[in-house]
């Protein structure tokens, strides 16, 4: 038949089925973190870079985020649809068309109803057959009439057992919500749930002397700038051009704990170099930053990001025209190549990232209480090697983007108890009075300060034994 042309009265076409790209590109991602744990931003960042065109950029980033941060909500509106399986034990393709008609159709604002039921119901139909395409169909025709009042109800509901109750409302795993109503107690517990399922906003440090973008807004924190959900400064001219980098509150915050970074300074786990970036912004002329990372690919990654923002990124060599230079190597920072003493040393240790899912919603549904301790060990073994070599009046940050006791307040005193040499020493000014703790010591509870969740530490070197 001829392009264009359209086909004979009364003879019978083929449709062929046509889904729709962003749709399923939703769909494979959020049915390959089901069958994986793996973290979701790899896979989200390849897929979206496959789409031209912004608006198709936001409308998967909308459809995985709605999915992943109200997974448990959509599940329970879902389940009491279904007759035999609960929406868990389907299929991963299955189990996704679902949650995304379900998103659409209850979460997300704009798309019609029937768009979001035939899209998944072709999903359905092309990853598995007529009986989950019917399925599928049935399920969400019916929430497309009772859905939001299904989706209502768990904002009333009130169970014998409050925590699973604030689970399954605000989506996050029971044993995390349980952890901490006992250490908080429920309102505010629910308090840190809401903020981390809001779409997040930006905050964009400033490089000396540059401005924000038009539009941003001066963050509290000096040297920041502020910019609503939905904007999009990496796109911006000033991000390729160095003016501005995209860094959450919290770490900006960490990034001015030491009171000066000169000579040689210890960035032990680098990646992304976000920090590394900041210090060797705030370093003085011939310091030196020595960033270490175990993997080679996520120090290329840092190495793109420092020439980004105007950094001399180099593996060797000292400066000898007084200019800051970043060194990097491939290394554990528990077994430093170079040898001591250094004069400040920086521990944005491995953590739970418990204080973060607000940016890293798929970490709900990947953490696991047990890698707390895990992590706790690995943090104690940093911390240590990185005090060891540090110089007499020296300065040691440890930082962590969680809350936990165990990788927090528990690493603090474990430090001062085995280290005599070591003090607590003063924050900086642009710490706020109400996120100090003891003396040196940082804590910003997720959305307290909008900023997300993080804790650390500023100790310095005394005399041996004073």
């Amino acid at each position: 038949m001829a392009a264009g042309k359209p086909p004979a009265r009364g003879r019978a076409v083929a449709r062929e089925r046509v889904v729709d790209p962003v749709r399923e590109a939703a769909l494979a991602v959020l049915a390959g973190l089901d069958e994986e744990a793996v973290p979701a931003g790899g896979l989200i960042e390849h897929a979206e870079s496959s789409f031209g065109r912004r608006e198709d950029r936001a409308l998967f980033r909308a459809l995985v985020g709605a999915v992943l941060r109200h997974r448990s909500r959509l599940d329970a509106v879902i389940n009491a649809l279904l007759d035999r399986l609960p929406v868990a034990e389907l299929p991963p393709p299955i189990r996704a068309a679902l949650r995304l008609g379900a998103a659409q159709l209850i979460v997300l604002d704009g798309i019609p109803a029937h768009a979001a039921v035939d899209t998944s119901v072709e999903l359905a139909a092309r990853h598995g057959h007529r009986g989950t395409a019917g399925l599928v169909n049935a399920v969400l025709r019916r929430l497309g009439r009772e859905g939001r009042a299904r989706w209502e109800e768990w904002d009333r509901l009130e169970a014998d057992d409050p925590v699973e109750t604030l689970a399954v409302r605000h989506s996050h795993p029971v044993w995390l919500v349980r952890r901490w109503a006992i250490r908080w107690g429920l309102a505010e517990t629910e308090r840190v749930l809401r903020w981390n399922n809001a779409i997040p906003d930006y905050w964009l440090r400033l490089k000396p002397g540059a401005t924000g973008p038009p539009g941003a807004a001066e963050g509290w924190i000096p040297g920041t700038a502020r910019l609503p959900a939905g904007s999009h400064p990496a796109e911006q001219p000033g991000f390729s051009a160095g003016e501005w980098t995209i860094q959450d509150g919290s770490g900006i915050l960490v990034g001015l704990l030491l009171p000066d970074v000169r000579g040689l300074v210890l960035d032990l786990c680098a990646a992304p170099g976000t920090k590394t970036g900041h210090l060797a912004e705030r370093a003085i002329a011939g310091a030196r930053i020595l960033a270490l990372d175990p993997s080679p690919g996520r120090l290329r990654r840092l190495a793109r990001g420092l020439a980004r923002q105007g950094g001399a990124a180099r593996r060797a060599g000292p400066a000898e025209d007084g200019s800051v230079r970043t060194l990097l190597a491939a290394a554990d920072g528990r077994r430093t190549p170079v040898r001591p003493p250094w004069d400040s040393v920086l521990v944005d240790a491995p953590c739970s990232n418990l204080g973060v899912l607000r940016r890293r919603v798929d970490l709900k549904w990947r953490a696991r209480e047990d890698e707390i301790l895990r992590l706790a060990t690995l943090q104690s073994e940093l911390v240590m090697a990185a005090a060891a070599g540090c110089a007499v009046g020296g300065h040691l940050v440890y930082s962590v983007c969680t809350m936990e006791p165990e990788e927090t307040l528990e690493q603090r005193d474990r430090f001062f108890a085995t280290h005599p040499q070591w003090m607590a020493a003063p924050l900086p000014e642009a710490v706020p009075m109400e996120a100090r703790g003891r003396e040196g010591e940082m804590l910003l509870p997720p959305g307290r300060f909008e900023t997300d969740g993080g804790y650390a530490f500023l100790a310095r070197r005394g005399e041996s034994g004073a």
